[in-house]
């Protein structure tokens, strides 16, 4: 199963999920939406490729108000160190992207999110690339963290809402 990792407006988390799932349910009828442990965090599970469902949830007629951020994960597992998240963006990296934005939302995880940005920062630094916290960049970083579990995406911007 593919997932997308989505936040909402606390307290709406009900509400959008049944909308969500209605509205997904005409391009993928195998879709489910979960919450998870973590207040107005909520997991797409899908059998199409999480970018067009990033995608369609970027141009749904969800308000950015409610429907905060939007995270096709490309790849997730579980974690200990940042050295196991930093080696697993660097598989994800691309020539095709001249700079990175980062963002690093780790919720209860022993790694802070300022650590994991700075690692992976670091990392991207090294390989050549521009890369910043904030700021207009054709392409982007995004860690999201349940716990021990972590899911990534690298790559344009234009499938992401953070």
């Amino acid at each position: 199963m593919n997932k997308v990792v989505i936040t909402v407006k606390s307290s709406f988390e009900y509400h959008v999920k049944h909308d969500i799932r209605d509205y997904l349910f005409f391009f993928d009828l195998n879709v489910n939406v979960r919450a998870t442990e973590f207040r107005g965090v909520l997991i797409i599970e899908t059998t199409r490729d999480p970018k067009y469902i990033a995608s369609l949830l970027i141009n749904a007629p969800i308000p950015e108000n409610v429907l905060t951020s939007i995270v096709p994960i490309i790849t997730d597992g579980s974690y200990s160190t940042i050295t196991e998240v930093t080696d697993e963006v660097r598989k994800y990296i691309s020539s095709d992207c001249e700079g990175y934005t980062v963002r690093c939302r780790l919720r209860g995880s022993p790694i802070s999110n300022n650590d994991c940005e700075n690692a992976i920062i670091n990392l991207l630094r090294s390989l050549g690339f521009r890369a910043m916290y904030r700021g207009n960049t054709d392409c982007a970083v995004i860690v999201e963290g349940l716990g021990n579990w972590f899911g990534v995406y690298a790559g344009p911007r234009s499938f992401v809402r953070v």
